[in-house]
């Protein structure tokens, strides 16, 4: 994707499930599965070295998927998740030698910002779509409402904790883009039957997303 198509497919999207890769092969059968259920952006973790694989076989299969590559911490991380065809890189957290290599990067990063101080950095670094993380344990909804009256620029993507259960609350948020999380796929056991529950699930996890 190039320009700003990334944030237009993920705004309406709303919805980004995150994957920890267990091996290949499963990563691909999900991610098939969660593109037939209606799912226009995936958001795969960077946390072993299966990831990189991972995420070029969902490219090759899915060429209009918006891939994100996650937990990005260093040089080699963000050079894999090129390498491999990410769309963008997702992170954490944000310092001063992350935002220097990533900054006029070939790829955007969504850096990870939660205090009024770190969204001040991010924001002063060039970063303007922001991870809210770990969303839930934090009070994610509370504090970005009022980060919407004081960070107007800022866009966030929470992440950490989610469930279906909470979507409206931030549904009601103008500053969040699109919520992450493994809900959708929780509990679902691979087979002919996952396309189906998890068609059901995105239905409705879009549902609510969409009425605020």
């Amino acid at each position: 994707m190039t320009g700003n198509d990334w944030k237009t497919t993920l705004s309406t999207a709303r919805v980004l499930p995150i994957l920890a890769v267990k091996d290949v092969q499963s990563t691909i059968a999900l991610v098939d599965d969660l593109v037939t259920a209606g799912i226009d952006a995936i958001e795969i973790l960077f946390r072993n070295e299966a990831a990189p694989a991972a995420l070029r076989a969902c490219r090759d299969r899915h060429p209009q998927l918006l891939l994100a590559a996650g937990t990005i911490l260093n040089v080699a991380a963000r050079d894999a998740a090129i390498a491999a065809g990410a769309d963008c890189l997702i992170a954490p957290g944000l310092t001063p030698e992350l935002a220097a290599m990533c900054r006029d990067g070939p790829l955007p990063l969504v850096p990870g910002a939660q205090t009024a101080s770190e969204v001040m950095a991010a924001l002063t670094a060039g970063f303007d779509v922001l991870k809210f993380y770990p969303a839930e344990p934090n009070g994610a909804p509370d504090i970005l409402r009022d980060y919407a009256n004081v960070f107007p620029e800022a866009s966030f993507v929470p992440t950490g904790g989610i469930t279906e259960g909470v979507l409206a609350r931030y549904a009601a948020l103008t500053n969040v883009v699109a919520v992450g999380g493994s809900w959708l796929q929780a509990g679902l056991m691979s087979g002919p039957d996952r396309a189906t529950a998890l068609g059901w699930r995105v239905a409705r996890a879009r549902s609510l997303m969409s009425a605020g």
